[in-house]
């Protein structure tokens, strides 16, 4: 066997989901699914690729109350909030 990938051609079904570029590099760029058609010669084979919706990141957190005064032996639940991107 013989690696032929910067030989080989590429295209994709569907560039707002993925892009590949001419040494067989995929890039997401949007959820959804797409196929990669990859030609060398004669022969050619597809590649499926799904691009998921990246997990959202914490901005910030809030934590109520946010100023306790205890005496021995009390507790307190706190409460916290996320904000996301």
């Amino acid at each position: 066997m013989a690696d032929v990938t910067n030989e080989a051609s590429y295209s994709s079904a569907d560039e707002d989901i993925a892009t590949i570029s001419d040494n067989g590099v995929i890039t997401a760029v949007a959820a959804g699914e797409t196929e990669i058609t990859v030609s060398y010669e004669n022969e050619t084979a597809t590649v499926s690729v799904t691009v998921e919706e990246p997990e959202p990141e914490v901005q910030i957190i809030n934590a109520n109350p946010d100023n306790v005064t205890l005496e021995e032996g009390d507790t307190q639940e706190l409460e916290v909030e996320a904000n996301y991107r």
